[in-house]
């Protein structure tokens, strides 16, 4: 009799929760329109508890599975916008072995970051990428420095501006200064535009 009971109440009252796992994660982001998806606010919402948070950790970090994977979970990271996604963001980012079967990874990375409120700590490890030896993570650390439009940056901006050899590059930092735009920013563009005829093509007239 008692067993018969004991074998109730488990039906009743699972003694292990389902898990959500890596292969679930997937099965979600196994779409053409991932973007889309990793940009609405109702699926992005759920990922906030520590289970699901944990899961998309684990895709992103996942050596092993397809990167384009990877990057999906890495852009659902950066949307959504909790400290412990800035957190894991920030690690992976530092990682010099997170990036080695895939070098554009740390670049989506660096985008990913861009979408966190401003703050010195996210400005000061961001700006080492502006050294990186991959032109896609100079470049994405650029545009993510440019949207986090904070003053203190335009000194790192100009002086990679004049270590830069990429023109990809180049045309990213001085959109960052752009968007930054205070006057030291402005008469930075204006004078490099002056004097680099493939740089004034793109942005002359433009300020």
């Amino acid at each position: 009799m008692k067993v018969k009971i004991l074998v109730f109440l488990i039906f009743l009252f699972p003694l292990y929760s389902y898990a959500y796992s890596i292969d679930d994660l997937l099965k979600e982001l196994d779409t053409p329109l991932w973007k889309e998806k990793t940009s609405d606010p109702v699926f992005i919402e759920k990922f906030k508890s520590q289970e699901l948070f944990s899961t998309v950790v684990k895709l992103a970090e996942a050596k092993g599975y397809d990167w384009r994977y990877r990057i999906r979970a890495i852009k659902l990271l950066g949307e959504l916008g909790t400290p412990q996604a800035k957190e894991a963001l920030l690690s992976m980012f530092q990682d010099p072995f997170f990036h080695h079967e895939c070098p554009s990874l740390k670049s989506y990375v660096a985008d990913a970051l861009g979408n966190f409120k401003p703050e010195k700590r996210l400005l000061e490890i961001l700006k080492d990428g502006l050294k990186d030896s991959e032109v896609l993570v100079r470049e994405a650390v650029a545009r993510s420095i440019g949207r986090l439009k904070m003053p203190e940056a335009t000194e790192y901006l100009k002086e990679a501006f004049y270590s830069e050899k990429s023109i990809a590059v180049k045309i990213a930092i001085l959109n960052a200064l752009k968007s930054i735009g205070n006057l030291d920013a402005l008469n930075f563009i204006k004078k490099v535009i002056s004097e680099q005829q493939e740089l004034n093509d793109v942005f002359g007239g433009s300020l």
